[in-house]
């Protein structure tokens, strides 16, 4: 660390509070091979220098034990299952059901796709006291490139993702418009394909949509298709056969897990789910609430007096995707009251915090969870020194598969920070890999949904 003060050495990262790893001699050849990979291999972000990896490299992957394997497990199908129930009360009409998943979704693509189910989704989960607390469900699963980067990085298997992709003979992916920044996670997709199964996988965007009778992988969320014009929505629908995932998970994926919590739905969801794939999901997911969309007096005043236990979401945002996905659309309650009077304003007008051009605005409430902790190594990306992160949250990104004898838990990504409550990607941040515990058990009680006939 050369002749700079400790408090120097602890804080010229920006967003990351750190010390010189102990007996990091041990770890720091592997760490610095793990770099190497990362940059061979070809993982970007746009803006960040294409000699650089585009968050801080952890020095081994994350190992899950047993326990944790087990219960993500239990989780990821109790999800399945929540899902099916969802969409099967959807095409019967319900109105809790259409109110909460329509939010936002043009009407000439809602109720489509029905008879498909979901089949591919990502978590985003918080470990609370050793156990998995699912905050989101992410049908889009935007780590796909960066496992295959991983398995050469850190040797942990990213085989089980590819192979879901080709059992289903996935060889086109398209793209929303707007997110042409994952060009070089989807080119590392297509060298794996390429390399492992012989499938040549082509990328284009939505907006130049046709039907060639080839499987593609949709990666936009239905609900954005609102930018484009009408004539390339009728032929993503002509199409819709096609796509995996089908049209119906994208209407509203954020809105999904709360229904669980949706006291109209708990007696018709436990009929259908069974009673131990019911309370699976919402041992496994924090209390969450669709807000209206003028929320009453008394309820922005339980708001600001729960605030230390709150978090809102921007469930729907016309015009403003950017803040229905990754961290931007996300406000902790554990924050300067002032703060907090500014958000619970912006919600009561319908706006995002700091965007008062932001209209009509919809948001979920949820009960704050807050992560265990952990002291994670990493490679210093100037120095080349192994550093620990302490007490640094996680949030863990497993991906899972709708697979012929059940849902299947294919691999998942872990990432790290330690001055923040929000645990997303970037230079501030560590990713590594999950290290899954092989000799898990962890099935999901009850009936464990597979493909419908």
């Amino acid at each position: 660390m050369g002749s700079r003060t400790a408090q120097d050495a602890l804080r010229d990262l920006d967003g990351v509070l750190y010390r010189p790893a102990d007996h990091g001699d041990e770890k720091l050849g592997d760490a610095l091979a793990a770099r190497k990979t990362l940059l061979d291999e070809g993982v970007s972000f746009r803006g960040v220098d294409s000699g650089e990896v585009p968050w801080l490299v952890a020095a081994e992957p994350f190992p899950v034990d047993e326990e944790l394997t087990g219960r993500l497990r239990s989780l990821g199908a109790a999800i399945f299952a929540l899902s099916d129930a969802v969409q099967d009360l959807y095409a019967e009409g319900h109105p809790v059901v259409r109110d909460h998943l329509d939010i936002g979704v043009p009407d000439d693509v809602r109720g489509l796709d029905l008879a498909r189910t979901l089949d591919l989704f990502r978590l985003d989960v918080v470990v609370t006291d050793g156990r998995p607390m699912a905050t989101e469900l992410e049908e889009l699963i935007g780590n796909v490139g960066k496992m295959h980067a991983f398995e050469r990085a850190y040797g942990v298997p990213a085989t089980p993702l590819f192979a879901a992709f080709a059992r289903r003979d996935v060889t086109r992916v398209w793209l929303d418009d707007e997110l042409g920044s994952y060009g070089p996670e989807m080119a590392l997709m297509q060298r794996r394909m390429k390399e492992e199964f012989g499938h040549d996988v082509a990328v284009d965007f939505f907006s130049r949509f046709q039907d060639d009778g080839r499987k593609g992988w949709r990666f936009c969320y239905v609900k954005d298709f609102v930018q484009y014009d009408a004539a390339v929505r009728e032929r993503i629908v002509a199409g819709s056969e096609t796509l995996t995932n089908p049209l119906f998970p994208g209407y509203g994926t954020k809105g999904l897990l709360p229904l669980c919590w949706h006291q109209d739905l708990t007696d018709e969801l436990t009929r259908r789910m069974g009673q131990e794939l019911f309370d699976a999901v919402r041992a496994g997911t924090p209390p969450a609430t669709l807000l209206p969309a003028a929320p009453a007096p008394e309820t922005l005043d339980s708001l600001r007096d729960t605030r230390k236990r709150t978090v809102l979401k921007v469930m729907d945002a016309p015009g403003h995707p950017e803040y229905t996905w990754g961290s931007r659309g996300v406000f902790f309650g554990d924050t300067a009251a002032n703060r907090w009077r500014q958000v619970l304003d912006a919600v009561a007008a319908g706006n995002i915090p700091g965007r008062t051009d932001a209209k009509d605005v919809r948001y979920i409430v949820n009960s704050l969870v807050d992560s265990d902790r952990y002291d994670i190594d990493f490679l210093h990306p100037r120095e080349g020194t192994l550093c620990t992160m302490p007490r640094a949250r996680v949030r863990l990104g497993p991906i899972f598969s709708r697979e012929p004898d059940g849902p299947r838990l294919l691999g998942g990504h872990a990432t790290f920070v330690n001055t923040s409550r929000k645990a997303h990607l970037g230079r501030h941040a560590i990713c590594a890999p999950v290290r899954l515990a092989t000799a898990a058990t962890g099935d999901a009680p009850g009936a464990v949904p597979g493909p419908r006939p």
